[in-house]
C-alpha cells in the first residue's frame, strides 16, 4: 500500500481565520478555525493529525482534500472512451475504482505567503493508472470573509480525456449542527454506493429549509443544486459554502455515529462516465481536449 508521510505543514491567517495545510498527506487542509469575538474557537473541519503518516488508501476522515480528476465511484473501475476500454485499479476493499488520486499523493508547493498556498501535482501514466498525463494546481486564500479555494486541471496528453474534480470536507459534527440547500435532482445508488439513474427529490432527501443532519446513515448524490449550502450550529455561527460553475452535483454523507459529515462540491455524479454512455443526461461528465485546463472554485463564508 502507498504511504503518506508527515511533512511540512503551512499555516495561513486572516482576520479570525486560521487554515492549515498538509501538501505532503494529499493536498490537504488540516485544520480550519475561527475564533469569534468572545474567544470562543469553532473547528469548522474534524482536524487532522499532522503528525501522522497514513495509508494513502486508507485516509482518515479529518481535514479536506481535492477530487481529481473523477469524483467517487467509478463502477469497477472499467469504462469505454473513444473506441478504447479504460480499466482502474479498485479501491482496496472495494469493487470499484474511488476518488481519483489527488489526495493519494503529495503535492508541491509553489507559492507561499501569510493568506495564500499554492500547490501542484503532476501525474504520469504508469501501468494501470489514469491514462492521461495531466498537471493539477490548488490554490487555498484567507480573507476576513473567509476562505476561497481554486482546483485547475491540464490535459498534458495527445488525446481528449474525461475529467472530473470537487471537493471533500469532511466537516465536524457537533451537536444541534443544521444544514440548507436546494436541488433539483437526486441520483439512487446501489449497494456499491454506485449511482444508477436519476429522479426526483424525496421528502426526506430535502434541505430546502434549514434542518437537522438525518439521523442514521444518510448518503445522496445531488443534481442541479442552487451551488451554495449552509452549515447552522446551534451557537449561532454559520459557514456557507458558494461553489462555482461547473460544481453542479453534491454529495451528502452523514455516517450514523461518526463525528464528521460530508458537504461535498463536485462537477459530476458518480460513474458519470458510465451514466453517459447509458444515455443520462446532466451527469456531468466533461470532456478535456489535450493542452486544455478546467478550473473549479470554492468559497466558504464564515458567520461567527
Amino acid at each position: 500500500m502507498p504511504l503518506l508521510s508527515a511533512g511540512p505543514i503551512h499555516t495561513l491567517r486572516a482576520g479570525p481565520h486560521t487554515l492549515v495545510i498538509a501538501p505532503s498527506l494529499g493536498g490537504r487542509m488540516a485544520s480550519f478555525q475561527t475564533t469569534r469575538a468572545n474567544g470562543v474557537v469553532i473547528d469548522w473541519l474534524a482536524p487532522l493529525d499532522v503528525t501522522q503518516g497514513f495509508d494513502a488508501h486508507q485516509w482518515p476522515k479529518t481535514g479536506s482534500y481535492p477530487l481529481l480528476p473523477f469524483s467517487n465511484r467509478i463502477r469497477l473501475g472499467r469504462f469505454r472512451w473513444n473506441g478504447r476500454d479504460i480499466e482502474l485499479p479498485a479501491h482496496p476493499g472495494q469493487a470499484h475504482a474511488m476518488h481519483g488520486f489527488g489526495h493519494a499523493r503529495p503535492w508541491t508547493v509553489e507559492e507561499d505567503s501569510e493568506d495564500t498556498l499554492v500547490m501542484t501535482l503532476a501525474h504520469t501514466p504508469a501501468g494501470e493508472d489514469w491514462p492521461w498525463p495531466l498537471r493539477a494546481r490548488q490554490t487555498l486564500r484567507l480573507t476576513e470573509r473567509g476562505l476561497e479555494i481554486e482546483l485547475s486541471l491540464r490535459n498534458d496528453g495527445d488525446d481528449a480525456m474525461p475529467v472530473g474534480g470537487g471537493f471533500h470536507p469532511f466537516f465536524a459534527r457537533v451537536p444541534g449542527m443544521r444544514l440548507q440547500f436546494d436541488a433539483a435532482h437526486v441520483w439512487p445508488a446501489d449497494a456499491g454506493g454506485v449511482a444508477t439513474a436519476r429522479t426526483t427529490v424525496a421528502e426526506r432527501e430535502r434541505f430546502l429549509r434549514e434542518r437537522d443532519l438525518p439521523e442514521g446513515d444518510f448518503s445522496r448524490y445531488y443534481g442541479a443544486w442552487k451551488r451554495a449550502a449552509t452549515l447552522k450550529r446551534r451557537d449561532g455561527a454559520a459557514l456557507t459554502i458558494c461553489a462555482g460553475e461547473g460544481l453542479d452535483h453534491l454529495v451528502l454523507h452523514a455516517p450514523s455515529g461518526a463525528d464528521f459529515f460530508c458537504v461535498e462540491p463536485v462537477s459530476h455524479v458518480a460513474d458519470a462516465v458510465n451514466l453517459a454512455a447509458r444515455g443520462w443526461e446532466g451527469t456531468g461528465l466533461r470532456r478535456l481536449e489535450p493542452d486544455a485546463s478546467v478550473t473549479w472554485r470554492m468559497q466558504w463564508d464564515i458567520g461567527a
